[in-house]
């Protein structure tokens, strides 16, 4: 009886110690499929743009029933049945706000100073499959143009156990991040 006992308290022991570690574990596979999905997502907005010869759109929602990344020809167009999306799991967010990213800044940048990435908002990419963010003057939607003085764009998702970010730099290419280090500044993108 009291090795039985014994063997019970030692199991009780191991889960306590397991269960935590195998949580935390499952909520980094959130954060990280997460970025790799929208990388994804983009890395499909922009090959569709190629494909149809017209700009292509990936927009993001937080919504109550879901947080949504999605693809449109339209800049200003919401989510659509049929559009390419992706869902995020409930405990990842896309962010606005995002943490001191100045890392990221430079990799888009090139190190030239002065230019800055968009943060958030509508990422587009036109027929060539080059990044742009916005119609022609005049409203032209088959036309996309690359605002003056930016050098990419970021989307940060967070959840309770950090933050993860993909970027797309000026010629295309499309990356996601993971903040490893908060504690010391400047914060550690890999």
């Amino acid at each position: 009886m009291v090795e039985l006992i014994m063997v019970c308290v030692v199991l009780v022991i191991v889960t306590g110690i397991a269960v935590p570690n195998i949580f935390r574990t499952y909520q980094n596979y959130q954060l990280d499929s997460a970025g790799h999905s929208v990388a994804s997502l983009l890395q499909q907005a922009r090959i569709q743009a190629v494909k149809t010869n017209l700009p292509a759109y990936a927009n993001f929602t937080n919504a109550a029933s879901g947080n949504l990344a999605f693809v449109s020809n339209d800049n200003s167009a919401a989510y659509a049945t049929g559009d390419p999306d992706v869902e995020l799991s409930p405990a990842v967010s896309f962010q606005n706000a995002p943490p001191e990213h100045s890392q990221l800044d430079t990799y888009l940048s090139g190190g030239a100073p002065g230019l800055t990435p968009q943060v958030g908002g509508s990422i587009g990419f036109n027929a060539r499959g080059m990044p742009c963010s916005e119609t022609t003057p005049g409203g032209n939607p088959t036309v996309c143009g690359f605002p003056g003085g930016a050098s990419g764009y970021i989307w940060f998702m967070q959840s309770n156990i950090g933050w993860e970010a993909v970027t797309v730099t000026p010629s295309g290419r499309i990356k996601s991040w993971r903040l490893i280090s908060q504690a010391a500044v400047p914060f550690t993108w890999q």
